[in-house]
């Protein structure tokens, strides 16, 4: 278990290593300057969650989600939010890559032949 915990520290510290990480932290300390937009974003975030975490119906999640976009439009405009959510979209996609990665090489050994 302890092997775990030290490969696990150790893929963490690979991850923060990355360009994609790295990007990603400069373009978050670049809206975190800016005290009025980074309350947007977290405003904008929080609210997202909440449609998402919802119970209601599709129809009103739906509306709530376009209410939102409208929104999104004019915070997207802004440079600093659409070199974030750039950077995040490419962290993502390199941390699916790496998810993917491992899922392969597990399932490949629990395969039944």
């Amino acid at each position: 278990m302890v092997l775990l915990h030290d490969g696990a520290r150790d893929f963490i510290s690979s991850v923060k290593q990355t360009k994609e990480f790295n990007e990603l932290v400069l373009a978050k300390n670049n809206i975190e300057k800016k005290t009025l937009l980074k309350n947007e974003v977290i405003e904008f975030n929080k609210r997202i969650a909440d449609i998402y975490s919802s119970n209601k119906s599709t129809n009103v999640i739906e509306a709530k989600v376009t209410e939102l976009n409208k929104q999104f439009g004019s915070l997207s405009k802004n440079p600093e939010v659409d070199r974030f959510i750039k950077a995040s979209k490419t962290f993502n996609d390199m941390m699916v890559k790496v998810y993917k990665s491992i899922n392969d090489s597990i399932e490949s050994e629990l395969k039944l032949r």
